[in-house]
Formats: structure tokens, sequence, C-alpha cells
């Protein structure tokens, strides 16, 4: 068997930097997955901001002593009960859309690609 020369040595070194061949379909539907979510993050922030002020005015609403009869006051917390569970949700689901941000951001690190511009990093 035969020694490898040079140039063999410089060949086989790039075929081993070189990105697996579905790098680039992969990479398309990451970001195109991230642009999803963040027009939904986008869209959640709002609906978030009102459900914190709907929560907040329910508070204060019960929180003194609550007045009508008990019936009221019984869909008064119900209400507040179920907006606090979406809000549980909404928070839910803006974590998992951070995380998923994260891990593209490393993903694009590792494929030496600029997050900002898609681009390879020089």
């Amino acid at each position: 068997m035969s020694r490898p020369g040079p140039k063999d040595v410089v060949r086989a070194l790039r075929r081993a930097h070189r990105l697996p061949d579905d790098v680039g379909p992969r990479m398309a539907d990451l970001e195109r997955r991230l642009a999803d979510a963040v027009r939904e993050l986008g869209r959640m922030g709002p609906q978030l901001a009102a459900v914190e002020t709907r929560v907040e005015e329910l508070a204060a609403r019960l929180a003194p002593s609550p007045t009508g009869d008990a019936a009221d006051v019984e869909a008064a917390r119900n209400v507040l009960e179920e907006v606090r569970a979406e809000h549980a949700r909404v928070r839910a689901r803006i974590s998992a859309a951070t995380v998923f941000e994260e891990r593209l951001r490393v993903l694009e690190e590792r494929a030496g690609v600029d997050s900002a511009t898609g681009l390879d990093k020089a």
C-alpha cells in the first residue's frame, strides 16, 4: 500500500471539513421555522400585554371586597383563573420560541454562518 502524498492529504482534509449535503436545506427549513416563531412572538406580544392588563384589572376588582351576589363573584373568579391559565400558556410558548432561537444560533455558529445575513462568515 502506497503512502498518501500531500495533495491526497489536503483533499482528505477538505472533504472532512465539508458540511454534509443536507445542511443547506436543513438551514433553510430552520430559517423558515425561526421566521415563523419570530412572527408568532410579534403577534403574541400585544396579546400577552392585554392578558396581563386584564389579569391586573380583574385582580384589582376582586381584591378589596367583592360586591355583588355569590354567583357574580364566582363567575369573576372563574374568568380570572382562565386568564391566568392562558397567560401561563402564552409564557410557555414564548419560552419555547426562545429556546428554539438559541438552538438555531448555536447551529449557525457551528456551521460558520452569520445569523444576520445567512452568509458564510469570512
